[in-house]
């Protein structure tokens, strides 16, 4: 029986409405998730592959999600804790599909070995097509002869969102590159948690092409093209080294000439 394991720490910054009975004082905290189920305890799940996970909700929360894909037999599902005694169980569920959505978008491109397309240094940066946050639309020919950074993004990812203020001062270090970020996130979703944290890139939204280039390796994914189109940098994950190197390379870029 095959495992595959995924942690993620997510909701903070869901669009989740808050239903009645989630301010009810006798809701009940569940501990596991199991195919849309709440339980108390571990439930005794049958044969077939696994996704594990952990999420949390807006208070701090979590209950571990362990999904299954078979079907939950009669006699497991009358152990499940009721939907409406759950305590934030929108929240839980719309994490779920949250996730789900993310996995569906991001191995889109991953093949039976493993290896998926993602852009890397030295190939020209493929052509696109996004709309901003307002409605406009960039493309290939929108950054010919400048250098663009983008950054790959989903709410649910916390370095991408922790590391929003630290990008926004490239931006006014380096005014005459064009920075991007991108996100499968709508406009409103967007804008939302960018204005939040002070983000002030242009963002592509509704990007799920792109989503595909994060494959296996996980967000942020961050690029960095040259004034010929180039990719001079790719990395995936943030820290403070990963993000000099970065730096160092934008700066590296832009002082060149065509």
């Amino acid at each position: 029986m095959k495992h595959i394991i995924v942690f993620a720490i997510l909701l903070a910054l869901l669009p989740l409405a808050v239903s009645a009975q989630e301010e009810r004082a006798d809701t009940v905290i569940p501990k596991f998730l199991s195919n849309g189920y709440f339980f108390r305890e571990m439930p005794q799940l049958p044969d077939g592959e696994k996704t594990l996970m952990r999420l949390k909700d807006k208070e701090g929360n979590s209950v571990v999600v362990i999904n299954v894909n078979a079907t939950l037999p009669k006699s497991l599902i009358r152990k499940a804790i009721p939907r409406e005694q759950v305590h934030n169980a929108n929240q839980f569920l719309n994490g779920i599909n949250m996730m789900s959505t993310m996995h569906e978008l991001t191995q889109a491109g991953v093949k039976a070995d493993g290896t998926w397309y993602s852009p890397k240094e030295g190939e020209p940066f493929p052509q696109f097509s996004e709309k901003d946050i307002e409605g406009r639309t960039w493309t290939s020919d929108s950054i010919r002869g400048h250098v663009m950074v983008i950054n790959l993004w989903y709410s649910g990812c916390g370095p991408c969102r922790a590391e929003m203020p630290i990008l926004s001062k490239w931006k006014e270090q380096l005014p005459d590159v064009m920075f991007f970020s991108a996100t499968y996130h709508d406009a409103e979703t967007a804008k939302r948690i960018t204005d939040k944290h002070h983000f002030t890139w242009t963002h592509l939204v509704e990007a799920k092409d792109m989503m595909a280039w994060v494959g296996t390796e996980g967000f942020p994914l961050t690029i960095v093209v040259d004034k010929r189109g180039i990719v001079r940098h790719a990395v995936q994950g943030t820290n403070e080294t990963k993000r000099e190197k970065l730096l160092a390379k934008i700066k590296e870029a832009e002082a060149e000439s065509l």
